[in-house]
């Protein structure tokens, strides 16, 4: 591992800084190249990386970043780090050393590592081993394995201390090649470009390697036939314009000549160069990132060779960190940049750090905790500034040369510290003090005190100078206790303006902030509220608020902040709300927590040249659209220095004159473009990190099938949205059709399911990105439960038809017993009438004849006969009515019912009673069984013969209704009644009732003296 160590540091040259990509080039054209300060976001063993030496960087087609370093391989989600390392217990890594990563075009990735070379298959994390001769022998030190690179025709190719090899990627068949003789230790680079000139780099020295023929033609750099070179070469890269570009050590970048085929140094006052990116500016102009010893992190245009070089800044944690870089990473779909060093990996993502960053350099500032009050465009210098800190002074800064010089009043008194600064016409500097109001001329670099101009106005001011402005015409502004003061600089007179009330007091200045409006008008916040003065006035004119909302009402007298912007709105920041007011101070709007404010103090505001609203407040930079009434926000994950803006002063946030904004924290500043924040706006790419089935791995097949046996009781899919920008910010939503009626939005990144019914499912998942950019195509996913064999269609099938089978056999079974049963029925029936019919038929016939004949011998016989042949004829009837039910053709009710019609006709017209019956249409289907035909037909038997018999009634009223499968029998007359609650309870009812329970019916009476009788009987058929 150490030989490795050396080798591979030895390709590098002896220095170990390697540059890391930042920032953007060329701002100002001719002027030259120049970095504006950029962030980067950092990735080490604290975020979970395996090792804080990053090697190799790739980006598979599914989306996932993967990092190589000395101890293990990467795969990077945004969010979690997957480590691989060697395993004996499994196959895995060859050897934890990782030197390359190539992806070929099914998405196979090879890793290059210090014990050989491997293939991944992503997709299952299945590592398969390639063997080479080196492999085998009992070196230890020889089996390392460069970087594969890939021809057109689909082979890839690799070297090892001693050999080419070319392999078959289908079949895995190696075919060596020797490599060039070198006096030097081996350290082998090959590169392909898009002429299909294959490059191979030997320990700093350049062949051009003819496949066909097998032979090398020398290039440049050392070697046996050429002791005398002083090039070490490193690596080739080649640019859109297929420009070849070498880097080396010495002699920093050489460009290929193909007309004279030679590498030509340039002029590009660089000396060792150890890796190179292609980049472009916002308008579109080609440039370099690059890596180097003697340079560290640099920029340099191709055209010109003018470079700029990014420094590092310990103190920021967003800043480079210094390392050397080993490689280069550029998204071509998101242009963030990542960098692979020795001190982790590092991003530089204009889609999360959307702000620039500046901290004042340390052996300037005296106070480790020192505000900057305010951050100030030179009027006449646009590449200076003026920043003024709370206790360390005015500092100058040239932005074009990144260079700060600090500026010291003759008696220290900006020490201690300041309040606000102007520039006048004259380009003086105007700064307020605690005790002092101060005039600065940067040219002369004379300074002046209050005691050194005031006099000569002839008036006398408080010491206390505190809030200061200067109006479009280039007054200067300003309190001094509780006056309000203008001086003009170019005449020299001070004039001196009222309220109408008092709004100072003995404990210091009352008045808070200027601001003018688009009418030359100076607006004053004070304690005692809001004034105005005219234009040429002297008195100022009270504006109270007046609140339209009477839901939130606020005193017009404690403010936090007051702002005015381009088209004359009124902005009053308080306690947890934004007002929004017209020049009358009639408050149009309210914006607190309810409406998007995410903040419980506004402390400062300025407005940008689209007219958007920026807001400093404790939580976040906020950005208010007024058109619109809706806010977005900048958090320190875009760059900021703290998600808390505690402003000393409404100066601590400013614009300049090309419309960035600057925002002053301890001893540092942002500033942007609001104009110019990127949005990201590329849809995520979704991949599946996991599936879990009854908690166990399962592996995810190409056709993306997930099929769940029996017993398979739960399944978990684990998803990421492949956005690295602000990652945090992701969302996700998901949907198994054919279970969720809607999508299910979660931060979760899983979906979970358990007991599914079998069947075929499609899991859709879909993801937005840090500002919201859905990716609406999604992912999806087949989910098929396959049943058990119970669960099946045949096997239920089966079921039915074995089922059918029984209940087939039970249906006949039960027609065979009911057949028999009705034969057994129809024989009874039979018998009763051929036996008992006959022999009761006789019984009357003989009585009736022996009457005849006995009468004139015995007439005191003939009444025993007649009730003879009465019982007997009664009996018959009888027997008749008990065969008319035993037999099976009158079950149904329509036969019931005409045995019924036929009796009541038969005993009313004995009476001349009249007889009616009402039966409804819905019975001519139904069938009644031995028992309830039986008891239904004698229990209307038994009411009409009582009707008949003893109600003295001349109507009786029968009505038949079946609604569902309950029958209803009504029996009403009109006869004299009777008190049920009197009468004696004789056999009749008592059998009414008994034939109703026998066949689990209701039966009411309902009867009263003069009122008639109704029996209703409700039973179910």
């Amino acid at each position: 591992m150490n030989r490795l160590k050396q080798t591979i540091r030895q390709e590098n040259g002896s220095g170990r800084w390697l540059a890391l990509i930042a920032g953007w080039l060329f701002l100002t054209g001719p002027a030259g190249a120049q970095v504006a300060d950029m962030s980067f976001q950092h990735y080490t063993t604290d975020q979970g990386l395996s090792n804080d030496e990053v090697k190799c960087i790739l980006k598979d087609r599914r989306g996932f970043m993967w990092f190589g370093t000395v101890n293990g391989l990467n795969r990077f989600d945004g969010q979690r780090f997957t480590v691989y390392r060697r395993s004996k217990a499994l196959p895995g890594l060859p050897g934890n050393f990782i030197i390359g990563l190539t992806e070929d075009a099914d998405g196979i990735i090879w890793v290059a590592t210090n014990l050989g070379l491997c293939r991944l298959d992503p997709a299952r994390e299945e590592f398969r081993h390639i063997t080479i001769p080196p492999n085998r022998d009992q070196i230890g030190d020889n089996d390392v394995v460069y970087p594969l690179i890939l021809d057109r025709e689909g082979y890839g190719w690799f070297a090892g201390v001693h050999q080419l090899y070319r392999i078959d990627r289908k079949t895995l068949q190696l075919t060596t090649f020797p490599l060039p003789r070198n006096v030097h230790s081996s350290s082998v680079r090959l590169y392909l470009d898009r002429r299909d000139n294959f490059w191979v780099f030997s320990s700093g020295t350049v062949y051009r390697f003819d496949r066909a023929r097998q032979q090398y033609t020398y290039i440049l750099g050392r070697d046996q036939h050429h002791p005398q070179a002083n090039i070490q070469a490193y690596n080739l890269f080649e640019d859109s314009h297929q420009q070849l570009w070498l880097f080396s050590a010495g002699h920093g970048l050489l460009r290929y000549d193909p007309k004279s085929d030679q590498f030509v140094d340039v002029p590009d006052n660089l000396k060792t160069v150890y890796a190179l990116c292609e980049d472009r500016t916002p308008d579109g102009r080609l440039f370099f990132w690059g890596g180097g010893a003697e340079t560290g992190l640099f920029s340099v245009d191709p055209v010109t060779l003018q470079h700029a070089v990014v420094k590092p800044e310990p103190r920021d944690p967003l800043a480079h960190n210094g390392s050397p870089v080993e490689a280069f990473y550029r998204d071509p779909q998101t242009g963030v940049i990542w960098m692979a060093t020795e001190w982790g990996i590092q991003k530089m993502d204009p889609y999360a750090l959307k702000v620039k960053r500046k901290m004042l350099p340390a052996p300037l500032t005296a106070s480790p905790a020192d505000r900057v009050r305010f951050v100030h465009q030179d009027r006449f210098n646009p590449d200076l500034y003026w920043i003024g800190t709370q206790r360390d002074g005015l500092y100058q800064w040239n932005r074009r040369l990144d260079t700060f010089t600090r500026t010291m009043d003759r008696r220290g008194l900006l020490r201690q510290g300041m309040y606000r600064m102007v520039q006048d016409n004259l380009g003086k500097i105007w700064l307020s003090l605690p005790n002092d109001l101060v005039q600065y001329d940067p040219k002369q670099n004379v300074w002046l005190y209050k005691e050194d101009w005031v006099p000569k106005t002839g008036h006398q001011l408080p010491n206390d100078i505190y809030h200061l402005d200067i109006d479009r015409k280039g007054a200067i502004w300003f309190t001094a206790g509780p006056l309000v003061c203008s001086y003009n600089p170019v005449t020299k007179q001070l004039q001196t303006r009222s309220f109408p009330v008092a709004v100072g007091g003995e404990n210091g200045p009352r008045i808070y902030e200027f601001r003018e409006d688009s009418r030359g008008r100076m607006w004053v916040y004070t304690v005692a509220g809001l004034f105005r003065f005219g234009e040429h006035s002297t008195q100022a004119e009270r504006i109270p608020l007046q609140h339209a909302d009477t839901a939130l009402r606020f005193s017009d007298r404690i403010f936090i902040t007051f702002s005015i912007d381009s088209k004359d709105r009124l902005w009053i920041g308080n306690i947890g709300f934004l007002a929004q007011a017209d020049t009358s101070g009639r408050v149009v709007r309210i914006y607190n927590s309810d409406n998007g404010l995410m903040a419980d103090h506004v402390l400062a505001m300025q407005e940008d040249k689209a007219g958007q609203l920026w807001l400093a407040t404790d939580t976040y930079l906020h950005r208010l659209n007024p058109q619109t009434g809706t806010f977005q926000s900048l958090q320190k994950e875009n760059g900021l220095f703290s998600n808390f803006i505690i402003t000393s002063s409404v100066n601590s946030m400013s614009r300049n004159a090309q419309g960035e904004l600057f925002i002053g924290f301890v001893n540092a500043f942002n500033y942007f473009d609001p104009l110019r924040l990127v949005r990201n706006t590329v849809p995520p790419p979704i991949a599946v990190t996991s599936v879990l089935v009854n908690n166990q791995p399962r592996t995810l097949e190409d056709d993306r099938l997930i099929a769940l046996q029996p017993g398979d009781n739960s399944l978990s899919v684990a998803f990421v949205a492949l956005n690295f920008s602000q990652p945090e910010k992701n969302q996700y939503a998901y949907q198994l059709v054919g279970f969720d009626k809607g999508w299910v939005h979660t931060n979760a990144r899983t979906a979970t399911y358990t007991n599914l019914e079998p069947g075929n499912y499609t899991l859709r998942i879909k993801a937005a990105n840090n500002d919201g950019v859905w990716n609406q195509e999604g992912l999806e996913l087949a989910v098929r439960v396959i049943p058990a064999y119970y669960q099946t269609w045949w096997f239920q099938g089966l079921c039915v038809l074995v089922l059918a089978a029984i209940g087939y056999a039970i249906y006949r079974n039960r027609e065979a017993q009911r057949k028999k049963l009705e034969g057994i029925r129809n024989r009874i029936a039979t018998d009763l009438h051929d036996d008992m019919g006959s022999t009761l038929s006789s019984i009357r016939i003989f009585s009736d004849v022996v009457q005849q004949q006995i009468q004139p011998v015995r007439p005191e016989a003939v009444p025993i006969l007649q009730r003879i042949s009465t019982s007997a004829t009664t009996l018959s009837e009888s027997m008749q009515d008990i065969i008319w039910t035993i037999q099976t053709k009158y079950d149904s009710l329509e036969d019931v019912v005409t045995r019924m019609r036929e009796f009541g006709l038969k005993m009313a017209e004995a009476k001349d009673i009249k007889f009616t019956m009402q039966v409804s249409d819905k019975f001519h289907s139904t069938r009644l069984n031995v028992e309830q035909r039986r008891n239904l037909y004698l229990i209307f038997k038994e009411s009409i013969n009582n009707a008949v018999k003893y109600a003295d009634c001349t109507t009786i009223n029968v009505f038949l209704t079946v609604v569902g499968r309950h029958l209803k029998l009504v029996i009403e007359d009109n006869g004299r009644g009777f008190d049920p609650a009197t009468v004696r309870q004789g056999n009749g009812l008592q059998n009414l009732r008994k034939r109703a329970d026998e066949i689990k019916g209701q039966l009411t009476l309902e009867s009263a003296p003069g009122a008639g009788t109704r029996i209703e009987l409700v039973t179910k058929v």
